[in-house]
């Protein structure tokens, strides 16, 4: 059984969230360590992608003005906004998610321990590519809630969360959103213009759960998802001597 490194990060901003995610892609290629992280924001906050300028659908002025911050992603993707979620990251060999090797990439394989994690909450996820609706909602759009990749997941008709991947010959690095709930006020006065449409579909664990455990149990459950689906222990690490670690 492969045992990855565990690191449980307390709440932080943007910039030093997505700092931490790159640090722990670049120490996997010196140390091949695979490892799982989870991780919560401290204040409302927008990752965009790597090809992406924060001005292409972001009112920087009044993000600025307000404290709240716009990082770059390492990753693709549209604009995310993060708020009450919490989020995933990790990073490993190919072999350790048992991808297959006759596929380039295999995402439905990838995320299959998120559908575990949905599942061991009662809930019935599925993937956007399954959904009757999917060629409708499957156009590119710079916001990242407002259009359907094949393999996002979705419940009861609506997209939950986003991922986005990084890969190179050696290492494959995923992140991803767990919304708990959405502050749709709030998002509206960052997000310009806004897709009126787009809170249609997207929901969350609050809308979708008669009462929301905390954010504890999320994390465990997600870990516990990841560790049956990808046959996995855990060594956890201290946060605070893994940031000097990756930090070197």
């Amino acid at each position: 059984m492969r045992t990855f490194r565990l690191i449980r990060s307390k709440p932080a901003g943007a910039h030093y969230n997505m700092w931490l995610d790159e640090k722990m892609f670049l120490r996997y290629l010196e140390d091949g360590v695979p490892t799982l992280r989870v991780y919560r924001w401290d204040r409302p906050s927008f990752t965009y992608g790597v090809s992406q300028e924060p001005e292409d659908g972001l009112d920087m002025e009044c993000c600025s003005s307000d404290g709240v911050e716009a990082a770059k992603r390492m990753t693709g993707g549209g604009i995310l906004f993060h708020d009450d979620e919490i989020t995933y990251s990790f990073v490993c060999s190919r072999e350790d998610i048992r991808e297959p090797k006759e596929y380039f990439v295999s995402y439905k394989e990838i995320c299959a321990f998120l559908i575990r994690f949905y599942g061991s909450l009662g809930l019935k996820p599925s993937f956007a590519l399954d959904e009757p609706a999917f060629k409708d909602r499957s156009m590119p759009h710079r916001i990242c809630g407002a259009s359907y990749e094949k393999y996002d997941i979705v419940v009861n008709g609506r997209k939950i969360g986003g991922n986005a991947q990084k890969r190179n010959r050696r290492a494959v690095f995923q992140h991803g959103s767990i919304p708990c709930a959405i502050d749709w006020d709030l998002a509206r006065r960052y997000i310009k213009p806004f897709p009126e449409n787009m809170p249609l579909g997207i929901t969350t664990l609050s809308d979708e759960l008669p009462e929301l455990p905390g954010k504890d149990i999320l994390e465990n459950r997600l870990i516990e998802a990841f560790g049956i689906e990808f046959g996995v222990c855990f060594a956890e690490d201290n946060r605070s001597s893994y940031e000097t670690f990756v930090a070197e």
